[in-house]
Parts: C-alpha cells; structure tokens; sequence
C-alpha cells in the first residue's frame, strides 16, 4: 500500500511539471520565435536500502513515475510577412546573435530597429551582432540578403552573425533568449537562409497543446483522488486498529 501511494505521488507531480510546460508553451503562443518544450515521463526503482536484508525485512523498492523536461523543439515556426525593412526571420538553422550585459545570447526572434545611437538592436535594447561586433546602421535603404549581407544605400556595412547550436546545449534564459551549455561553442553559419521583411511565429500548436492540458488535468486529478483514497484507507485502518486495542 505504501508503494501504491508513492507511486500515485510521483505521478501527481509529473503531471504538475507537464502542467507548467503547457501553460508556458500556451502563453507564448504568440511570442516571435518562440520554441515550445516538451517533457517525457519515464520510470526509476529508488534505490533499496539494503541494510535489513540480513533481517528479512525486504521490501520490494517503489517505482517512481518520473517527469523531465526533454528538450527544446527546434522546429520551424511558420514565417509571417510584416513587410518591415528591419524584421528578418531565420528559414532553417541558425540563431541570431544579441550582446547582452551577461554576454552574447542567441534568439530566433528578428524583430529589430535602430536605436537612438544607430545600432541595430532587439526589442529589449540588445544590439544586435555581425561579424564585425554591433551594428552601426544609418538612415536609408536597408537590405539584408538571404546569406546576412547588409547593405546601405547599397554599401556593404555588415552581415548578421548567425550561428548553429545543437539542440541539447541551449538553456533559456528568459525574454525569448537561449544561452549554451559550458564547454559549447556556437559555429556561425556561412549560408544561413535569411528572409528580410518577415517574422518567425511560435511553433506552438495551440489545439495540441490545449489537448494535452486537458489530458494532463484529468490524470492530475486522477492522482489526487488516488492519493486521497489512499488516506482514508490509512485512516480507516487506524481507528480500527484503536477499536481493537
């Protein structure tokens, strides 16, 4: 009986993690380039306390339902037109890179402007990085090729750094940015696929998503009524127990 309600325990708790993934996957729905999360649930034995086997008093060890965030989904977003000069998405691989007071962080989101200082950056104030370092970005035409080339008024100025990064190295660091793993290394991308005058949309599917919040819900509830069982068997058996003494 033990056994029974951990387990219903553990599984409470997985379905309250995947919970939260879905909830933020919702809420970013309409975030720019946002890359949704997704969890698996496995199972572990805990590990036995062997110190009573000499004893007799072996317990068959509990299964532990398990619930981990398994990666962040790369996938595609789909592109929107703006028609704006200076919104560029990403088609395929790559990142951009944006210089923040931590450091560089990596963004699919290309929503850019100048600044009152002339450099290319983010909503969040972030400038932007080329191969050169920020960008220095003058009134005129502006026109970023499919490769990151920027030109002004029809002089080379820069191009957009964008850089590859495995999946399993990124980690978020909020504002719709990623940092990488210690010991990873971004490799820029010599022929990324830039689309100027476009956005990249969340690669959240709400009805999937809204699907799995309901599923989720239910198995929650499930649990605690599980657990709740569990109890009142506990507790039945307790004041039997008094009776009987």
């Amino acid at each position: 009986m033990d056994q029974g309600i951990y387990t219903a325990a553990a599984g409470a708790m997985a379905m309250e993690m995947s919970l939260n993934i879905i909830s933020n996957n919702l809420a970013n729905n309409n975030t720019t380039g946002f890359k949704k999360d997704t969890i698996s649930f496995e199972q572990f034995t805990k590990a036995l306390d062997t110190s009573n086997l000499d004893k007799g008093q072996y317990q068959r060890p509990p299964v532990d339902v398990l619930a981990k965030m398994d990666h962040i989904d790369l996938s595609q977003g789909s592109l929107h037109k703006t028609g704006n000069t200076l919104d560029l998405a990403i088609a395929g691989d790559g990142f951009f890179s944006v210089m923040t007071a931590d450091g560089p962080r990596y963004t699919r989101a290309g929503g850019f402007l100048i600044s009152s200082d002339g450099l290319l950056v983010n909503a969040h104030g972030q400038s932007v990085q080329g191969e050169g370092g920020d960008i220095m970005l003058g009134p005129g035409n502006v026109v970023v090729n499919t490769d990151g080339n920027i030109t002004l008024n029809g002089e080379a100025i820069d191009k957009i750094q964008i850089v590859n990064i495995p999946e399993d190295a990124l980690t978020r660091q909020g504002y719709n940015l990623f940092n990488v793993k210690e010991g990873t290394y971004p490799e820029p991308m010599d022929s990324p696929n830039v689309v100027q005058g476009a956005l990249e949309t969340s690669n959240v599917e709400p009805i999937k998503e809204l699907v799995g919040l309901i599923n989720t819900q239910r198995a929650y509830e499930a649990f605690q009524k599980t657990i709740k069982a569990f109890q009142d068997s506990y507790s039945s058996s307790i004041r039997n127990i008094g009776t009987l003494a």
